[in-house]
């Protein structure tokens, strides 16, 4: 079971803390800048509601704290359940899985330093070479592309083997419909979402909330060792 949303951060002014809030999400509200409020509130409304129509169970408490990774728990439901949420920009996604999974959503913008300082932090050599082979003006949706796949796959491992340095972490893209993919991404009206999760899953799981007319990809990422100069297509 796999699952995703997307929404619009909805306009809010004079935002109250919802009632519905567990006890860690209070917490974490009370040391938010007002400005920080509305996608904390729409990110975590989206996911409860993926959360029950996933399993058909309500009341969900989801944790808060700083750095660290929601979880979801409910009396009544034994299931494995693993989430992952993530915002920016005005834009909030959220992911459900019984199995480790990661979700990221970037918007294009226009960049504040060097397109090649920028991809030079996270890209791998090889990576670097073919990102300087796209066209200049596809350059900064390319660089979103392969940093959302990478970010997804990070927030689905154990914090103790994921990877910080992403220029150890390889991101091909499949040349064939889930061929050993493990992250899916849509790119729709300038906004990029990847999920990272079980390869059954990927195939039949839906961006839902995207505006109509994008683009989706397969890819295969992982981080096979020393900051590698040879990329092997998948």
């Amino acid at each position: 079971m796999l699952r995703v949303a997307i929404a619009r951060v909805p306009a809010r002014a004079g935002l109250a803390m919802p009632a519905w809030f567990g006890e860690s999400e209070r917490r974490r509200w009370g040391a938010l800048p007002p400005r920080s409020q509305p996608a904390f509130v729409a990110s975590r409304a989206l996911l409860r509601e993926l959360l029950e129509s996933a399993t058909g169970v309500a009341g969900w408490d989801v944790s808060a704290e700083a750095g660290c990774a929601p979880q979801a728990r409910v009396a009544g439901h034994d299931g494995a359940i693993r989430v992952s949420l993530s915002h920016r920009l005005g834009w909030v996604a959220a992911a459900v899985a019984d199995t480790a999974v990661g979700i990221d959503v970037e918007c294009d913008r226009p960049g504040r330093s060097d397109p090649d300082e920028r991809a030079a932090l996270f890209l791998a050599p090889c990576e670097m070479a073919a990102w300087r082979g796209v066209a200049r003006e596809d350059r900064g949706s390319a660089l979103l592309a392969r940093w959302t796949a990478k970010e997804a796959w990070f927030k689905a491992q154990p914090a103790q083997d994921a990877a910080w340095d992403f220029r150890r972490v390889l991101a091909h893209a499949c040349t064939a419909r889930g061929a050993r993919s493990n992250v899916r991404t849509w790119r729709a009206a300038g906004v990029h979402v990847a999920v990272c999760g079980d390869p059954r899953g990927l195939v039949d799981v839906r961006g839902d909330g995207l505006p109509p007319g994008g683009v989706e990809g397969f890819w295969r990422v992982e981080a096979p060792g020393p900051v590698p100069t040879k990329c092997v297509p998948a």
